[in-house]
């Protein structure tokens, strides 16, 4: 999850802490796959092992970042030495990449420290607009649509429709953190 509990409770989720802990951790985490599907990477930190077929050209593209460490290998034990790391997840080769069926085998380890994962001596680094974010999807999760506009003579009621995307506050708090399409 991209928040804790606790923070959510204190920004607003369930301030009187009515909601179970199961109920309130099942929101945030919907919440935050919600956040990590719109940004198209995952955010924990953690190590992500794979292949990636038919690369052209000098760029790699690695769908998580901040990458910590990567080992990049066309044949086993063969790791590519010649490799720049650029901003967000992509990797630079001055000669390019091979680009054959087999593809590259790479190993990397990318994300941050999730709250719920911080410890005093490794403290949480994701960044707090992520955070904010969450708790702001989960409270747009609980509420549903109700009256917008109502008139009296003739009676007339107007409901709000259901959102089927993120409220605005939401999109720009993630949007430096959304992966580019390539």
């Amino acid at each position: 999850m991209l928040t804790t509990l606790e923070k959510a409770r204190l920004l607003g989720v369930d301030p009187a802490g009515d909601m179970p802990d199961a109920e309130l951790t099942a929101l945030l985490t919907v919440a935050s796959t919600a956040i990590e599907e719109k940004c198209r990477r995952r955010f924990k930190l953690q190590q992500y092992t794979g292949r990636v077929n038919g690369m052209r050209g000098q760029y790699l593209y690695l769908p998580n970042y901040p990458v910590h460490s990567v080992s990049i290998h066309e044949k086993p034990d063969q790791p590519f030495t010649d490799v720049e790391p650029l901003d967000n997840g992509i990797f630079f080769r001055c000669c390019g990449w091979p680009g054959g069926e087999r593809g590259l085998s790479v190993t990397y380890t990318a994300g941050y420290v999730l709250p719920e994962d911080a410890t005093d001596d490794n403290p949480s680094t994701l960044p707090e607009t992520l955070e904010y974010a969450c708790v702001l999807m989960a409270k747009h999760l609980q509420r549903e649509p109700g009256v917008t506009s109502e008139r009296v003579g003739d009676i007339s009621v107007a409901y709000a429709a259901a959102e089927a995307d993120m409220p605005m506050a939401v999109k720009a708090l993630i949007a430096p953190h959304i992966r580019p399409e390539l």
